[in-house]
C-alpha cells in the first residue's frame, strides 16, 4: 500500500511541478485529486480540514488510517520576508521542536506522507497554531 501512495503523490506532483507551478494554496486540489486516485485503488481515504473555524483552510488526507498525506506541507517553511498573519508561528518551526515533530516534518516534505505511530497525527495537528482575531488585527 505504501508504493500505492508514494506512487500516486508522486504523479500528482510531477504534473504541477513540472509545469514550474508552486504547491503553495493547492492543498485542496492535491486532497482531493489524491484521495479520489488512492480511492481508485481501494484503499481507504479521508479528507480534513485543520479548520476550527477560525478562518483559515488547510486540507490534508489520512489513508487506511495510517497513513497522514500532506504533499504542500511545504508551503509552511519559513521563507525571507513573509510576514505571519493567521499563526503564531510557521507550522514547520514548531514541528521542529520535538524529535517526532522532525521525523514527521521530513517524511512530509521529502514524500508528502509519513505513517503514523502513537501520537504523530496530534503533534501535526498542534504545529497549526492560529493566533486569535484580536492578534490578527495588530
Amino acid at each position: 500500500m505504501e508504493e500505492m501512495i508514494k506512487f500516486v503523490i508522486f504523479n500528482n506532483l510531477m504534473e504541477v511541478e513540472s509545469k514550474g507551478f508552486s504547491v503553495d494554496g493547492l492543498c485542496f486540489y492535491f486532497a482531493n485529486n489524491i484521495k479520489a486516485d488512492l480511492e481508485m485503488m481501494e484503499i481507504p481515504v479521508f479528507m480534513y480540514n485543520i479548520n476550527k473555524g477560525a478562518g483559515y483552510d488547510h486540507y490534508y488526507l489520512v489513508a487506511n488510517k495510517e497513513y497522514l498525506i500532506d504533499p504542500t506541507y511545504s508551503q509552511f517553511i519559513e521563507k525571507t520576508g513573509e510576514r505571519l498573519i493567521m499563526f503564531e508561528d510557521f507550522p514547520a518551526n514548531i514541528l521542529n521542536k520535538s524529535e517526532r515533530g522532525k521525523v514527521i516534518f521530513n517524511d512530509l516534505i521529502n514524500n508528502g506522507y509519513h505513517r503514523l505511530i502513537d501520537d504523530d497525527l496530534d503533534v501535526y495537528l498542534s504545529s497549526f497554531r492560529l493566533k486569535t482575531v484580536k492578534e490578527r488585527r495588530k
